[in-house]
């Protein structure tokens, strides 16, 4: 083990300890002040002699990669992770350390993808088994001011690179579904009443997926406040209000970034539209069940003056809507931070 200190006023300080773990050969850096202590990892741990109580800032490097700076009141001992520029390498829990450091933009990209496999029931017509998919980022502190610092993604992808955009799909696709069946639909019947807090999907559907995704992942997502129209019913002008959500299906100005007459005005004051939409890329999703047939996928938002749909985004990538009552395409967003 080797212990440097950086600053020769402070050389031989006091017998307070901090020790990182960290990988081999990784270097350590404490900071209080204008006082700067360092030490060398070996058999994964760096100790390093801190002259003075207080709350000390400490990261470390292997000369390419940078952790997460993290503040630590000293004595104490840190996990320091080196985070990679693949996004894919890089674990949920490392990932949610840079994000709230705010360092994700500094290493990974919107667009990127990380590889997640799904284990469970998602409706009565849609139960994974080992479903390998790929989540991708769509936006770093999406909305900040209402909703929080985090680093945003949504499901899903077919690959790493050059992947398809797909949604889930259920077997009552665009069908009757029986009665009291969970399926992929807004609501049980046509109706908007309640808007997103109260619909279905909101309270039914996405604890689900939440549930099948992998649990180092569910352990870092974190709780958004999002804003919707949760009056529905048709009414126009309707102030979005804020519900508290982990898994979500993104609203009509998130996805196209205009003001639509089918949707409450006000919903451009409250939402911003995703930066991986807003680079171009395209709307369409394809089935999660046939990858070669582009689909209709479902929005947060209710359609005006209607009181029986909502929006979604059809099968050319264009804004419209379906009946509530009705299954479509899902494709879940969430935040890490």
């Amino acid at each position: 083990m080797s212990v440097i200190y950086g600053n020769p006023i402070i050389a031989g300080g006091g017998g307070l300890e901090l020790v990182a773990n960290v990988v081999d050969g990784a270097t350590v850096t404490a900071t209080l002040g204008s006082k700067t202590v360092t030490g060398v990892s070996v058999g994964g741990q760096a100790r390093l002699k801190i002259p003075q109580e207080g709350k000390w800032t400490v990261s470390a490097t292997n000369g390419t990669m940078v952790s997460a700076p993290q503040e630590v009141s000293v004595p104490a001992t840190v996990d320091l992770a080196l985070p990679s520029h693949v996004l894919n390498d890089t674990s949920w829990a490392i990932i949610k350390q840079m994000s709230d450091a705010g360092e994700g933009a500094n290493f990974w990209a919107v667009g990127d993808c990380k590889e997640v496999t799904m284990n469970g029931k998602i409706s009565d017509g849609l139960t994974l088994t080992n479903y390998t998919t790929w989540v991708f980022i769509i936006g770093f502190n999406h909305n900040a001011e209402r909703e929080g610092n985090g680093i945003a993604f949504q499901g899903f992808k077919t690959a790493q690179t050059n992947g398809k955009d797909v949604c889930l799909i259920d077997r009552f696709f665009n069908s009757s579904v029986p009665s009291g069946s969970i399926a992929l639909r807004m609501n049980d019947s046509r109706t908007t009443v309640g808007g997103w807090k109260s619909c279905k999907m909101r309270t039914i559907v996405m604890p689900l997926i939440e549930a099948a995704l992998p649990s180092d992942l569910q352990s870092v997502l974190k709780s958004t406040t999002i804003y919707t129209d949760n009056t529905g019913n048709g009414a126009a002008g309707v102030t979005p209000t804020s519900t508290d959500d982990k898994i979500y299906i993104p609203t009509h100005y998130e996805v196209f970034g205009t003001v639509s007459s089918n949707t409450t005005n006000k919903e451009s004051a409250y939402c911003k539209q995703y930066d991986y939409y807003a680079a171009g890329n395209d709307k369409r999703k394809y089935r999660s069940d046939l990858l070669a047939n582009a689909t209709w996928w479902l929005l947060r938002s209710p359609n005006i003056p209607n009181g029986e749909m909502f929006r979604a985004v059809d099968y050319a990538g264009n804004p419209d809507a379906v009946y509530a009552g009705s299954s479509y395409g899902v494709a879940p967003c969430f935040k890490v931070g």
